[in-house]
């Protein structure tokens, strides 16, 4: 399994609505959410393979962003559980 970085910006939503479905997708694939707009996510698929199901759940003008995240990575001040989650899904390289 590869972990990855799923970005994205949701253009023309006003509020938090328009993100349900995304958001309830990337949960179902026992995603993590670091930032705002930024999940971790480890599945058996290729970045482009995870970018094309991702955008079925989004609207044909909202940006997405999927790469492979990498033992040399840095964060700080991420949410509750990025700890966790990276201990349970080490990245391969």
């Amino acid at each position: 399994m590869t972990d990855y970085v799923v970005t994205y910006d949701l253009r023309k939503e006003t509020g938090t609505e328009g993100y349900k479905e995304l958001w309830d997708e990337l949960k179902r694939l026992d995603g993590h959410r670091t930032l705002d707009s930024v999940w971790l996510v480890n599945v058996n698929n290729t970045a482009k393979e995870l970018h094309d199901h991702l955008k079925a759940f989004m609207d044909g003008n909202d940006r997405l962003w999927v790469s492979e995240l990498t033992k040399k990575h840095h964060y700080s001040n991420a949410r509750g559980g990025t700890n966790e989650w990276l201990a349970n899904n080490p990245p391969d390289r």
